[in-house]
């Protein structure tokens, strides 16, 4: 056997087709639509396409605008929107250290793709 000669190396070029799309986000204003609450927020937001599910999954946190409370997390759906967007379905968790609530959601995102 011989060692450093034999088949060369050939330099392939990535196929850039297989790779995810960068994310698609949002940050600036919107409007919660809580349970007994709507409320003007400020967000920043996300997502992905779930290739186990079919679906897009968008998430991201959701902040208050000057002194407005928050509902609190786990009341049930939300609708965000924002502007230029139809509202979408979302679910608040938790509240981190902040104040802040993140949110979720499965399907059409609040923003536009």
């Amino acid at each position: 056997m011989r060692f450093g000669r034999g088949r060369r190396s050939s330099t392939r070029v990535p196929d850039r087709s297989t790779e995810p799309a960068p994310a698609p986000d949002y940050s600036g204003p919107a409007l919660l639509d809580a349970p007994g609450a709507e409320v003007a927020v400020r967000v920043a937001l996300t997502g992905h396409m779930d290739p186990t599910d079919g679906q897009f999954h968008w998430y991201g946190r959701v902040s208050a605008v000057e002194g407005i409370e928050l509902p609190e997390p786990g009341r049930g759906q939300v609708f965000l929107t924002v502007p230029g967007s139809a509202p979408a379905p979302g679910t608040l968790q938790e509240r981190d250290p902040w104040g802040n609530l993140r949110i979720v959601g499965v399907g059409t995102p609040p923003f536009p793709l």
